[in-house]
């Protein structure tokens, strides 16, 4: 383990859910990166909604690059969603 990750804050299932689509949008760089990709190698369920968030946002760019979804709804599907991952980790 290298020096910066002993000092790596643990994160937590809501803190990685809220991240999620910025992971996936390549958004995410330094300690957030770091506390995510290992809070994820330590937590099995965040993998499973992380694998759950890859597919669904693919599904939605595909789906508004082929103008087939009306503007605004990748923003309110993405709100939406990270609640309701909220939620759910909450309740775990």
């Amino acid at each position: 383990m290298s020096e910066g990750m002993d000092t790596l804050r643990q994160m937590s299932c809501e803190e990685a859910v809220r991240e999620f689509f910025a992971y996936l949008d390549r958004a995410l760089s330094g300690e957030p990166l770091e506390s995510l990709e290992a809070h994820l190698e330590e937590c099995l369920d965040c993998c499973d909604r992380l694998q759950f968030s890859r597919q669904l946002d693919s599904v939605v760019k595909a789906r508004i690059d082929a103008g087939t979804v009306p503007a605004g709804v990748e923003d309110r599907l993405r709100e939406r969603l990270a609640k309701l991952r909220i939620g759910e980790a909450a309740d775990s």
